[in-house]
């Protein structure tokens, strides 16, 4: 799911682009590293800056860790994962805007996952496949991928246009299955729609909202068979 933008978070990003305006047209990163992981896992972490908040289950890092590790043009961002109640979803992922990333041009990212799979208060997110788990993050870094070219301003826009405009959402939606199945994550993505779509334990109006501004499952497997993108249907 991408990101969603309340008022004081639009406001933020306004009062602040406002103030640094010479500096949007700087895409530049570094290579500046988070401290590093007090886990197992930091090890692990190699040159991606990665850092999780309020999660210390080891599927849920370790699944993480494994599809950023995918995106190799992500690996220069600051990805933060934290794990806190997401509205009307299971994850979403939203540009992080700091007066730090302005002055030194490093683009910080957060991905949200709840402690439970949307719609039910029995399934948590740390007992998901690890295959449809990875599917679910590889779908949240596609967006974002999409995201990336964007100035702070640039995002107001996307953001404004994807709480609007259902065809803007759907094409959104559609573009984040295809950069996780560009990214060899197609099975994963395959294995997360099943999961959803027939799982007992998830209400209707979940697996309509997938269905429409989702690829289908048809979709996917067209294009795991023609590595071609499937145009979503308006």
């Amino acid at each position: 799911m991408a990101f969603q933008l309340n008022k004081s978070e639009l406001w933020w990003i306004i009062v602040i682009g406002a103030i640094s305006t010479t500096m949007l047209t700087s895409f530049g990163v570094n290579s500046e590293r988070l401290e590093p992981l007090e886990s197992d896992l930091a090890n692990k972490n190699d040159s991606m800056n990665v850092e999780f908040l309020n999660i210390e289950n080891s599927h849920i890092q370790q699944a993480f860790l494994d599809v950023v590790r995918e995106y190799e043009s992500l690996h220069d961002f600051n990805i933060e994962l934290e794990q806190k109640p997401v509205k009307k979803s299971t994850m979403q992922a939203q540009p992080v805007v700091t007066f730090k990333g302005f002055f030194t041009g490093i683009k910080t990212y957060r991905i949200k996952v709840g402690e439970f799979v949307r719609d039910s208060d029995s399934l948590r997110v740390e007992q998901v496949p690890c295959e449809v788990l990875k599917g679910w993050f590889a779908h949240e870094l596609g967006h974002v991928v999409d995201y990336a070219p964007y100035s702070n301003f640039g995002m107001i826009g996307f953001g404004l246009k994807y709480i609007s405009s259902n065809k803007f959402k759907r094409k959104a939606e559609h573009r984040a299955d295809q950069i996780a199945i560009d990214h060899d994550f197609h099975n994963e993505i395959l294995a997360t729609k099943v999961f959803i779509l027939e799982n007992d334990l998830l209400e209707d109006a979940y697996k309509e909202k997938i269905m429409k501004f989702y690829m289908s499952i048809e979709d996917v497997e067209l294009c795991i068979e023609e590595k071609t993108p499937i145009e979503p249907k308006l």
